[in-house]
């Protein structure tokens, strides 16, 4: 019998899909989608993974989490890289919520397999993993769609010098990220405090590179890192029961 955060999660999906579905439905009938653009080709091909990641539901929750985060990840690869319209991110940000669903799939999988008995830090320590695997990769597209933009920029002096140090702050919180959770919730905080100085204090910057908005869920991230390391060696957090971790979402 399906949990009811499980429920919860194919009710979303269902909704999703719904949605996305009937989007794509009312581009062809607009003839905004066709098969004789490539772009387009591979927007539909990205349609057929979506569809075969809600086929694999039923076999493999794990699998099925991980093409709907491939999915999430080619939307932007299409949306920064290969069309480049005028609204380019609006796409890619209404496919970050599968991002999320396939990340909590994963976990309902892990919490379902025997690895479930290494308890709640361990099912945050694996969902927030999970998460900051995916942010890494939108944020290598975005890196790379502006480095391919055209724009003449000199990232050597004041401001974009500060785009490659967040960059190379971004690739040490990550490094910490599998061995010191808490050094690396640190670093991702310093990350956003120097993203928002940046923007405020320069003009330029607020169009280059990771936006605020963009960056927040990586402070998210940074904040969880040093909230769960401070509770849960603190020892505010006992040994849970099996039924208490069947209410971790």
């Amino acid at each position: 019998m399906q949990s009811k955060s499980t429920r919860i999660l194919w009710i979303l999906t269902g909704a999703y899909a719904a949605l996305y579905f009937t989007g794509i439905g009312i581009t062809l009938h607009e003839g905004e989608l066709s098969f004789k653009n490539l772009n387009d080709i591979l927007f539909l091909i990205l349609s057929v993974i979506f569809l075969t990641a809600i086929a694999l539901l039923w076999a493999n929750k794990k699998t099925a989490g991980i093409f709907f985060m491939a999915w999430n990840t080619g939307i932007w690869i299409y949306d920064f890289l290969l069309e480049k319209g005028q609204d380019t991110g609006m796409l890619s940000i209404m496919a970050i919520p599968i991002m999320v669903i396939g990340a909590l799939f994963c976990l309902e999988w892990f919490k379902a397999s025997g690895k479930s008995q290494q308890s709640v830090p361990s099912q945050w320590k694996y969902m927030l993993l999970i998460l900051l695997i995916n942010y890494s990769l939108l944020y290598l597209i975005v890196v790379i769609s502006e480095l391919y933009s055209g724009k003449h920029t000199d990232y050597f002096s004041l401001p974009f010098i500060l785009l490659p140090i967040l960059f190379l702050l971004f690739i040490i919180g990550f490094a910490f990220s599998w061995k010191c959770d808490f050094v690396a919730g640190l670093i991702f905080v310093l990350w956003y405090a120097i993203l928002i100085v940046g923007s405020v204090g320069y003009f330029e910057l607020r169009d280059s590179g990771p936006w605020i908005m963009f960056g927040i869920p990586l402070l998210l991230q940074g904040l969880f890192y040093i909230k769960n390391n401070l509770w849960y060696k603190s020892g505010q957090v006992k040994d849970e029961t099996v039924s208490d971790r069947h209410h971790f979402i």
